[in-house]
C-alpha cells in the first residue's frame, strides 16, 4: 500500500472511529441520568394468538433482561412490566411516566393498564400502523403515557408485528424523557449525516470518473440513507400528513427489501473486479432469486415470511461474499484496457470478515438465536454504517490509484508524442542537413576537380585545393559540433584562460587576411571558459565578416571589460563590419539553425556558424547578441569572468 493511500485509510479510519464511539457512548446504558422504573420484564407467547388479558395476566411469564428477542413468527408476544414506586410528583411531569418502545418498525403494541381510570382507557394502542399524530407523547419512538404511583404496579403489552419481535421498553419520568430524547435526536442527526457525507463523496467521484462501481455504491447509499431515515421513524414524522400509516408501513418494508438486494448486488459487482471460481458464479447465481421471491411474497401480502426471508438472504448472501473473497485472484487485463487497478486481496477479506462480524451481532438476535442488548436495536443501522465507511475507504483508495495510473498514462503519452515530435524535427534538420551538403561540398570538390585536371598545372593548384580542403573541414566540423550539441554530448571543461590571448590567435590564424583586422583588444583579460567552445565562437564571428563583409573595409575587433545589464563583471567582443554582398541579415531568423539569407547563398556555409555560436554562448553562461548601427553590422559576444 502506498504512503499516500495508507494515509488517506488512516483518516478515514479514524473519523469512522470517532462516529462509532459516539453511537456506542449513546448506546450505553443511562442509569447516571435517566431512571428506568421498569423494575422486572417478562414475557409470555402465545402461541394461539387469541388469549384474553384475564388469560395472559393468569400465564406463567419468563423474566428477562434488557432486549425482548424472539425472531420471526406468528404468535403474539404478552410483556409483563412491573413499575416500581415513582417518587414524589413535580410540577413539571405532574405525576406521569413515559413508556418508551422500540424499534419503530413494530406494528401494534397494546397496553394494557389497570390503573387507568375507566375501561376505554385501558386498552391503549400504538405502532407504525397507528398515525404519528395519535402518539400520547411526541416522539420518533413508540410511547404511553401512565400515571406514576407510589407503590409498584403491574401494566401488560400486547405485541403484534409481522417484523422480528425484537422490543425494548423504558418507563421514564416526563423531564428525563424530554432529555433522553433530545440526546437521542442528536445521535440519529449525526449517523444521518455520516451517511449522506459518504453519499455526496459517492456522487462526486461518479460525477467524475462515471465508473460503474461507484455508480452502484452511490444507488446502495442513497437507499442505505432512506432506510437509515425510516429505521429510525423520520418517515412516520414526516409523511404522516400524505401517507395513511398502512402506507407507510408497506413502503418502508419494501424499502427494506430495496436495500437488501442493492446491498448484495453492489457486493457483486464489487467482487466482479476480479477473476472469480466458476462455484463463485454458481452461489451468486443461487442467492439473488431469495431476494427475488421475498419481493413476490411482499407484493403477495405474505409480510412475515417476506421479511424473514430477506433477513436469511443477508445472512447467507454475506457469508457467501465473505468465501468468494478468500477465492479471489486479480483480473487479467483486456488488450483494450489501457489500465487495470484492484486492491489487494488481503482489504477485501478483511473487509468481508468485519462485516459478517458485525451483521451476526444484529442478525442473530432479530432471528432470536441468542438475547439481544440495546445495541441489537441499531445493529443494522450499524452495520449499515461500518459498510459504507470501510467500502468508503476502499473505494478511494481504488479510484486514487486509477486516477494516478491514468496521470501516468498521460505523462508517458505526453512524453511519448514530445519524443516523436522531437524525432521528426531531427530527421527534419538531417534532411536538411544533408540537402546542405551536398549543395555546399558539391563546389570545392569542383574546385579540387578543375585544380588536379591536366590542364591546370600552374602555381595556383596548390592554393586552390588548400582553400578547397579547408571549406570542406569547416562545414563538416561545424556540422559534427552542432550534432554533437543536439544529442547532449557536448560536456563543458572550463579552466582559467587568458581571453586575450586567445583572441589575438584566432586573429593571427586568419593567414593572408590579417591585415583586414583592427581594434582593440585589452591585454590580460582572464575568464573562466571553456576552451574549445570559446575559440569555436570567436572563429565563427570572425569567418562571417571575412565571407559576408564588405571587402574593401576594415574589420573592427574590440576586446575590453564589461559587466552585463544586471550588472554582473565579464568581457565583450565585439565584431563590427559594413555588409557586404550578401547584405543585412534578418534580426528575427539570424540565430536559426540552417538560416542563411538569400544573397548569401553564392558563398559557400552550412547556416549553423551563428546557431552554434549562440548556443554555445548560452552554455557558458553569457550571449551572443546582434546589434546593429547605422552603417555596420555588430556581433556582441558576453562571457562572465
Amino acid at each position: 500500500m502506498s504512503t499516500m493511500c495508507a494515509h488517506l485509510f488512516r483518516r478515514l479510519l479514524l473519523s469512522g472511529g470517532l462516529c462509532l464511539i459516539t453511537v456506542l457512548l449513546a448506546l450505553m446504558p443511562r442509569g447516571s441520568w435517566a431512571q428506568d422504573f421498569i423494575q422486572e420484564r417478562a414475557f409470555w407467547t402465545d402461541e394461539t394468538g387469541a388469549a384474553t388479558l384475564a388469560q395472559a395476566q393468569a400465564a406463567t411469564y419468563t423474566p428477562y433482561t434488557g432486549v425482548l428477542s424472539k425472531g420471526f413468527g406468528p404468535q403474539i408476544q404478552w410483556i409483563r412490566l412491573t413499575i416500581g414506586a415513582a417518587p414524589t410528583p413535580k410540577s413539571n411531569d405532574m405525576g406521569q411516566l413515559v413508556l418508551r418502545i422500540r424499534p419503530v418498525f413494530l406494528d401494534r403494541i397494546t397496553l394494557h393498564d389497570p390503573a387507568s381510570p375507566t375501561p376505554s382507557e385501558g386498552q391503549r394502542v400504538a405502532g407504525d400502523r397507528t398515525a404519528w399524530g395519535e402518539a400520547e407523547y411526541p416522539s420518533l419512538h413508540h410511547t404511553f403515557v401512565i400515571p406514576a404511583q407510589d407503590v409498584p404496579r403491574q401494566v401488560w403489552l400486547q405485541l403484534r408485528t409481522s417484523s422480528t419481535q425484537l422490543l425494548h421498553v423504558e418507563a421514564l419520568s416526563a423531564q428525563d424523557m424530554q432529555r433522553d430524547e433530545l440526546g437521542l435526536g442528536l445521535l440519529y442527526e449525526g449517523l444521518l449525516a455520516a451517511i449522506f457525507s459518504l453519499l455526496i463523496w459517492v456522487l462526486l467521484a461518479w460525477l467524475r470518473d462515471r465508473d460503474g462501481i461507484n455508480g452502484l455504491f452511490l444507488l446502495r447509499q442513497i437507499a442505505l440513507l432512506l432506510y437509515t431515515a425510516s429505521y429510525l421513524g423520520y418517515h412516520r414524522l414526516l409523511l404522516s400528513s400524505w401517507l395513511t400509516p398502512a402506507q407507510l408501513d408497506g413502503g418502508y418494508n419494501a424499502l427494506v427489501l430495496c436495500t437488501s438486494l442493492l446491498s448484495f448486488a453492489f457486493e457483486y459487482r464489487f467482487l466482479r473486479e476480479y477473476r472469480l471460481p466458476r462455484w463463485a458464479h454458481w452461489l451468486f447465481g443461487g442467492i439473488f432469486p431469495i431476494s427475488v421471491t421475498a419481493i413476490l411474497l411482499l407484493l403477495l401480502g405474505r409480510v412475515n415470511l417476506a421479511l424473514n426471508l430477506n433477513m436469511a438472504f443477508n445472512a447467507l448472501g454475506l457469508c457467501v461474499a465473505m468465501l468468494v473473497s478468500w477465492g479471489i485472484r486479480p483480473q487479467a487485463p483486456l488488450p483494450t484496457q489501457a489500465y487495470a487497478y484492484v486492491l489487494p486481496k488481503y482489504l477485501v477479506v478483511g473487509y468481508y470478515t468485519v462485516l459478517s462480524c458485525v451483521l451476526a451481532l444484529s442478525v442473530l438476535p432479530s432471528l432470536g438465536v441468542f438475547w439481544g442488548t440495546i445495541g441489537s436495536i441499531y445493529g443494522v443501522i450499524l452495520y449499515g454504517l461500518i459498510a459504507g465507511i470501510l467500502m468508503s475507504c476502499l473505494l478511494i483508495m481504488r479510484s486514487r490509484r486509477i486516477q494516478n495510473m491514468q496521470l501516468e498514462l498521460a505523462n508517458h503519452l505526453f512524453l511519448s508524442r514530445e519524443q516523436l515530435a522531437l524525432e521528426q524535427q531531427r530527421r527534419q534538420d538531417q534532411s536538411q542537413l544533408l540537402s546542405m551538403l551536398m549543395h555546399e561540398i558539391k563546389t570545392p570538390l569542383s574546385i579540387i576537380d578543375m585544380a588536379v585536371s591536366p590542364t591546370r598545372s600552374d602555381g595556383r593548384t596548390t592554393d586552390y585545393v588548400n582553400r578547397a580542403v579547408t571549406s570542406i573541414k569547416d562545414i563538416l566540423d561545424r556540422c559534427i559540433q552542432t550534432d554533437r550539441m543536439a544529442e547532449g554530448e557536448f560536456v563543458l571543461q572550463k579552466r582559467r584562460v587568458q581571453a586575450s590571448e586567445l583572441v589575438q590567435q584566432s586573429l593571427s590564424d586568419r593567414k593572408g587576411r590579417a591585415e583586414r583586422f583592427a581594434g582593440a583588444i585589452t591585454p590580460d583579460l582572464a575568464i573562466d571558459t571553456d576552451v574549445q567552445c570559446f575559440q569555436i565562437i570567436v572563429n565563427n564571428l570572425l569567418e562571417n565578416a571575412l565571407r559576408h563583409g564588405d571587402v574593401a573595409s576594415t574589420i573592427e575587433v574590440r576586446l575590453l571589460r564589461q559587466p552585463n545589464e544586471q550588472g554582473q563583471p565579464g568581457v565583450a567582443l565585439q565584431v563590427l563590419n559594413r555588409p557586404g554582398a550578401s547584405g543585412w541579415p534578418d534580426a528575427d531568423r539570424l540565430f536559426s539553425k540552417y538560416y542563411r539569407s538569400g544573397a548569401a547563398q553564392s558563398k559557400s556555409g552550412t547556416g549553423l556558424g551563428l546557431y552554434l555560436s549562440h548556443t554555445l554562448a548560452k552554455k557558458l553562461g553569457g550571449g551572443l547578441r546582434y546589434l546593429p548601427e547605422n552603417e555596420r553590422i555588430c556581433f556582441e559576444l558576453w562571457l562572465p569572468t
